[in-house]
């Protein structure tokens, strides 16, 4: 089980440091701002002049030839105060993001084409051995303390080609699906984050890339519609992101046999997006609608049986309701949104090998942007997030823990907030209390409690420094 273990901890990782890693200039705009619907006004900010950063002139030579760099820095801390199997206990985590978009453009003179590649090092977490997410114990808070090993990970590599001004988008190489579909909603994706997509859809955690391709045409300036494939490697977190199609992965030798061959199962995935801006409607929003299929061998946690293929859908929105009279639209107004998810498996004892099943996922909230006119990007929001798992999943918890008494649905309640600093820090502090956690995570990582994850707090602060804007790169 121990390898099962560091794999589904390791799905803790979500989308805010997925997209923090992959694309910071988009990441930044997302945590200041809750989402896509400001995300234009808030991207000009960010790539706005500001203060110069002492390799400036660097920069601007680099961004005229077609390069831009990317640098930022990532640290997340996490405490179950009074949740989970064994409260009081802490995770912290430190990633660094090194990367560079070429601009065929500029360069070669090849229209709409860029190159894409980061790569993620991760110097090393203190997670008291590796076990915060049994502490833990739940899907929520138990599965937000990622496990990754002291190894570089390469988690983009793609060529993107934008083709009849702009509206048809074509992408291919190492991505991860998470960036381009079922885009989180709230303000802080740190706290809204579940494991349904990942061991449903067979989102990989952030960090791994798996070969793939997409295209995306938009029909009209607000509405998208995007199709998409990629190979799904089950061999992380030991994965580096050079691994071909067969998914060969070595392993290091405390884990067991030093060269392991995983399944890989192929993921498709299809959605229809409407969206606009603060430049272009006074009220704005964003839609989502998707589906996925994932083609692999399931595995009934309950009854071992097993069976091809698994899909889903994922349904979200977000719309601003108020906004402060009068007010001009730069940098970016007062107002309020509302935001809502939901994720449901059509297949409710679907799980990809070492994985649990999530069979239903809803998450809501309400956001407040902007209240200080002299801090414009900063957001305050208040959540609640529900999660059912599937009847013969509850079954396996309460033959794996006798004295297991807990329903099959979790609830959280829970604030966050965003802080802009100085135009290149993100400060983004979170609570949740818990009710009726679950034991997934503990029951997967094959730790043995006889009695119920605790309902109970817990918070934590994740910290984003944008260091090539900070450099002036």
């Amino acid at each position: 089980m121990r390898q099962s273990r560091i794999k589904v901890s390791e799905l803790a990782i979500v989308s805010a440091i997925a997209l923090l890693a992959f694309a910071p200039a988009s990441v930044a705009q997302e945590a200041p701002a809750t989402g896509s619907d400001v995300g234009s006004d808030v991207m000009d900010f960010l790539n706005g002049p500001g203060v110069p950063g002492p390799l400036a002139p660097l920069g601007k030579k680099l961004h005229a030839a077609g390069f831009t760099p990317k640098l930022n820095m990532i640290a997340v801390d996490i405490n179950n105060l009074s949740e989970g199997e064994k409260t009081g206990k802490h995770e912290s985590l430190m990633m660094f993001n090194v990367g560079l978009d070429t601009d065929l453009e500029k360069l070669i003179g090849l229209n709409g084409s860029t190159i894409h590649f980061n790569y993620l090092y991760v110097p090393g977490p203190h997670d008291n051995g590796n076990y915060f997410g049994s502490y833990g114990a739940d899907s929520l808070v138990g599965n937000s303390g990622p496990f990754i090993p002291y190894v570089s990970h390469m988690n983009q590599f793609t060529w993107e080609q934008k083709l009849f001004g702009d509206r048809l988008d074509l992408e291919a190489g190492k991505s991860n699906p998470g960036n381009y579909f079922a885009k989180s909603l709230c303000n802080q994706p740190f706290v809204c984050q579940g494991i349904s997509l990942q061991d449903g859809a067979g989102f990989a955690p952030p960090p791994y890339a798996n070969l793939g391709a997409r295209a995306a045409y938009k029909i009209t300036p607000e509405v998208t519609a995007q199709g998409g494939y990629w190979r799904y490697n089950t061999a992380f977190p030991f994965s580096k992101g050079w691994e071909g199609w067969t998914g060969s992965v070595s392993t290091p030798a405390a884990f067991g046999s030093q060269y392991i061959v995983h399944p890989n199962v192929g993921m498709y995935f299809g959605n229809v997006t409407y969206e606009t801006t603060y430049k272009t409607d006074r009220y704005p929003k964003y839609y989502e609608l998707m589906f996925y299929h994932n083609d692999g061998k399931q595995i009934d946690m309950l009854t071992s049986k097993t069976h091809d293929g698994a899909d889903g859908m994922y349904i979200g929105g977000r719309q601003t309701v108020w906004r402060e009279a009068g007010e001009s639209l730069a940098p970016r107004p007062t107002a309020v949104s509302v935001y809502g998810s939901l994720y449901a498996s059509f297949d409710p004892n679907a799980g990809v090998p070492g994985a649990y099943s999530v069979q239903d996922e809803v998450d809501t909230g309400i956001t407040l942007e902007g209240p200080f006119h002299s801090r414009p990007f900063d957001s305050y929001s208040v959540k609640f997030i529900w999660q059912h798992v599937s009847s013969h999943q509850q079954q396996f918890m309460k033959t794996f823990n006798t004295n297991y008494t807990v329903g099959p649905d979790e609830k959280a309640f829970g604030v966050d907030a965003n802080f802009m600093l100085a135009g290149s820090v993100i400060l983004s502090p979170w609570a949740l209390y818990v009710l009726d956690p679950n034991a997934l995570q503990a029951t997967e990582n094959g730790v043995s409690y006889n009695g119920n994850p605790k309902s109970g707090f817990a918070v934590g602060v994740n910290l984003v420094v944008l260091l090539d804007k900070m450099l002036g790169l």
